[in-house]
C-alpha cells in the first residue's frame, strides 16, 4: 500500500460509487488494485461507507500485512463487524501480522466472546494475554514488548549483533541497558552505539537519566513525561522490582494524547467520552441524557423563582415560565451536536458527502432525547405549575420540537461553515447560540400558544 499518500486523497462520492459498482460486478482484481493504492488509514475510513457484508468483502481482498494495518486503524464497531464475519483463516493470518501491543489493543475493544475468538486465532498469544492484563488507559496498556535489552557488561560489537538479530518489528531508536537482576539502569541511542568503537563497553556509553514509568501510570501522565523530556520512547518498569516490562513509542503516545483530548472535549459537551460518531443511536442518547436531565433542574428553578416574585400568569402566557428551560435545553443539545461535528471534521471522521446520514443520526438521537426530556418537562408542568393535562402535553411536545430544531442547527452549522471554508470551531459557537435563541423561542412560544388554544 502507498505509505506517503495524503489523507483521504480520492475518497469522494465518485470514487466510492466506483468501488461499489466494481463490488457489485464482482471485479475483485480491480478492487484489490484500487485498495492497494490507498494508505491503510484511508481504507479504514472508506469501510465506513459500506454495509457489513461489503466491508468484509473489501477487507478480504487485502494482503495480510495491509489487512493488519487497516484493522488497527478502523473504529471499534467496524473492527468488531470484520472479526465476527471474516473467515477464521483470514482472521488468523491478519492477527499474526500485528505486533503484540496492536493485537492487544484490537482484542481489548471487543466483547468477551469476540475477544476470545480473536485471541484463539493467534498462535503465540501468551504475550498478548499478558498485555491484556493491564487497563488500556495505563502505561502497561500502551506498551509494546518488541524492544532490545542490553546487559551493561557487553561491548558495542556484541550489542550491534544482538540488536540486528531482533525481529523486524522491534523498536531500535533506544536500546535499554539492564543490570544482572534485569533492572533498568540506562538507555543507549542507536546512533551512539553505531558510531562508537566496537570494544567500548555499553555501560560506558549509556545515558543514565532514563525516565521509566510504572505500568499503572495513567496515559495522560505518560504523555506529559514524553512531552517534557522530548522522548521518542519511554520504558515501562515494574514499580516494585524496577524490571523493564516494555516501552511506549511516540506514535502510541500521540494516539493516546489525541484520544484524551477527544474525551475531554466530549465530556465538556456532555456526550459519550469515546467515539460517539460510531455508537448506535440509542447509546448516544443514553450517554447524553444524564447531563441534559440535570440541566433541566436550573431551568425549572428559574420558572419557580418567577412565580415566587409574583409572576404567575394564566392562559397562553403561562408558557413564559418554561422559556428558561427551553433556552437551556436548546443550547445544551446544540452544543453536544456541534461539538461532535467540529471534532469529527477536525479529525477527518466526518465527510461532507455523508451529511444526510450524519443529520439523520443526530435527528434520531434528538428524538429519543426529546421524548424523555419532554415527558419530564410535561410532568413537572402538570405537577408543579398547572394541574392541566393539556398544558403538560403542550410543554412536552414543544420541548421535543425545540430539541429537534437545536440538534439540526448544531449539526448543519458546523458542516456549512466547513463547506464555505470558515473554521467551524470559531464560527459555530456564535451562530449556533444566536440561532437557537431565536428559533427555540419562536418554536416554543409560537407552537405552544397555538396548541394551548386548541386545548382550550
Amino acid at each position: 500500500m502507498a505509505e506517503s499518500s495524503p489523507p483521504n486523497p480520492t475518497l469522494d462520492e465518485a470514487f466510492i460509487a466506483g468501488l461499489r459498482r466494481l463490488l457489485e460486478e464482482g471485479r475483485r482484481d480491480e478492487l484489490a488494485r484500487r485498495l492497494d493504492q490507498l494508505h491503510p488509514s484511508d481504507v479504514a475510513d472508506l469501510l465506513d461507507e459500506f454495509s457489513t457484508d461489503e466491508k468484509v468483502a473489501l477487507f478480504s481482498l487485502l494482503e495480510a500485512d495491509d489487512a493488519a494495518d487497516v484493522l488497527v486503524e478502523t473504529d471499534a464497531e467496524t473492527r468488531e463487524d470484520i472479526i465476527e464475519s471474516v473467515r477464521p483463516e483470514t482472521l488468523r493470518t491478519t492477527l499474526a501480522e500485528l505486533e503484540p501491543d496492536e493485537a492487544a489493543d484490537v482484542i481489548g475493544e471487543l466483547e468477551p466472546e469476540e475477544a476470545a475468538q480473536a485471541l484463539a486465532a493467534i498462535e503465540d498469544r501468551d504475550e498478548v494475554e499478558r498485555l491484556l492484563e493491564y487497563p488500556p488507559d495505563t502505561a502497561g496498556g500502551l506498551m509494546t514488548t518488541e524492544f532490545v535489552v542490553l546487559p551493561a557488561g557487553i561491548t558495542c560489537r556484541d550489542a550491534i549483533e544482538l540488536a540486528s538479530g531482533a525481529s523486524e518489528t522491534t523498536h531500535r531508536n533506544y536500546l535499554y541497558v539492564t543490570d544482572e537482576a534485569s533492572r533498568l539502569i540506562g538507555r543507549l541511542p542507536l546512533e551512539k552505539l553505531v558510531f562508537s568503537p566496537p570494544q567500548t563497553p555499553v555501560g560506558d556509553l549509556m545515558e543514565t537519566d532514563v525516565h521509566g514509568v510504572p505500568t499503572g501510570m495513567d496515559r495522560e501522565q505518560v504523555a506529559e513525561i514524553v512531552r517534557r523530556y522530548d522522548l521518542l520512547a519511554v520504558p515501562v518498569v515494574d514499580s516494585a522490582t524496577g524490571i523493564i516490562k516494555g516501552i511506549i513509542t511516540v506514535d502510541d503516545i500521540l494516539d493516546a494524547a489525541d484520544e484524551e483530548a477527544a474525551e475531554d472535549m466530549y465530556r465538556m459537551a456532555g456526550t459519550a467520552a469515546r467515539d460517539p460518531l460510531h455508537m448506535p443511536i440509542w447509546r448516544r442518547a443514553v450517554a447524553r441524557l444524564p447531563w441534559l436531565l440535570i440541566t433541566l433542574v436550573p431551568g425549572f428553578l428559574v420558572g419557580q423563582i418567577m412565580r415566587w416574585l409574583g409572576y404567575d400568569p394564566g392562559g397562553t402566557t403561562s408558557l413564559l415560565l418554561f422559556v428558561p428551560v427551553m433556552i437551556l435545553m436548546a443550547g445544551n443539545v446544540s452544543l453536544q451536536s456541534s461539538t461532535i461535528m467540529v471534532r469529527g471534521l477536525a479529525t477527518g471522521d466526518i465527510r461532507i458527502s455523508r451529511t444526510g446520514t450524519i443529520l439523520a443520526n443526530e435527528v434520531g438521537v434528538a428524538v429519543l432525547v426529546g421524548v424523555v426530556c419532554g415527558l419530564v418537562s410535561g410532568a413537572v408542568g402538570y405537577v408543579f405549575f398547572r394541574h392541566d393535562i393539556g398544558f403538560a402535553v403542550v410543554i412536552a411536545f414543544s420541548m421535543l420540537c425545540g430539541i429537534l430544531s437545536a440538534a439540526v442547527t448544531g449539526t448543519l452549522i458546523p458542516l456549512t461553515c466547513h463547506r464555505i471554508g470558515v473554521d467551524p470551531a470559531l464560527a459555530s459557537g456564535p451562530f449556533v447560540t444566536s440561532l437557537n435563541d431565536i428559533t427555540g423561542t419562536l418554536i416554543y412560544l409560537g407552537l405552544g400558544a397555538r396548541l394551548l388554544y386548541l386545548f382550550g
